[in-house]
């Protein structure tokens, strides 16, 4: 029955607010009552969402590549265009743009997980065959978003830790900053991208 309960919970959130309430009535048990308050409050965009906002739009990226530490910056040009999915609870980004000579295709996904009280977000592109994923925070002091996760280190044959900040400039400019862990172990900047809004 909890089950199935669920299952309905689920459907009718994503159905709309009235059709929630009028499950919620017919309930026969304060367990009951109190799942579908929960699963409301999972399911609801709240203010983490909003915080994301401005990041939906269409985005010039100037693109540099670190390889290695101490290596030269490789930049290239890029473009992103980001909007909302599954009514409002996350961003989808597809970006566009070359590597060495090479088309790019990257598509990212980013969010906020009511439950973890985090961002959460994932990464594929047509450079590699892994998902790469990451959790986060905003520090509204700096405008920053601080993201952890992982990415693939080819040459060591393992995924290695790294962290992605995101500096919110204003509406129409922001910056990523990714870090990676070098062959000494220590971080080093991967890569940075300058976003402006295309107008």
């Amino acid at each position: 029955m909890k089950i199935r309960f669920a299952l309905a919970a689920v459907a009718l959130v994503a159905a709309g607010g009235l059709a929630a309430q009028a499950l919620t009535k017919m309930t026969q048990g304060a367990d009951e009552a109190e799942m579908m308050k929960k699963w409301m409050e999972f399911a609801t965009p709240g203010e983490g969402h909003k915080q994301l906002a401005d990041k939906a739009g269409k985005w010039n990226m100037k693109v540099k590549m670190i390889m290695a530490p101490g290596a030269p910056a490789e930049e290239s040009p890029a473009t992103s265009e980001v909007k909302w999915i599954m009514d409002g609870r996350f961003l989808e980004d597809h970006t566009q743009g070359e590597f060495q000579g090479m088309p790019f295709v990257g598509l990212g996904h980013l969010g906020y997980d009511n439950m973890k009280k985090k961002y959460v977000g994932t990464w594929m592109d047509n450079m590699g065959t892994a998902i790469m994923t990451m959790e986060g925070t905003y520090d509204a002091k700096t405008k920053t978003f601080n993201y952890t996760g992982e990415m693939p280190d080819v040459m060591a044959g393992v995924s290695k830790k790294n962290r992605t900040t995101e500096k919110i400039v204003d509406k129409d400019n922001w910056v990523m900053s990714s870090y990676a862990t070098g062959p000494d172990g220590k971080e080093y900047l991967a890569m940075e991208i300058t976003y402006t809004r295309a107008k």
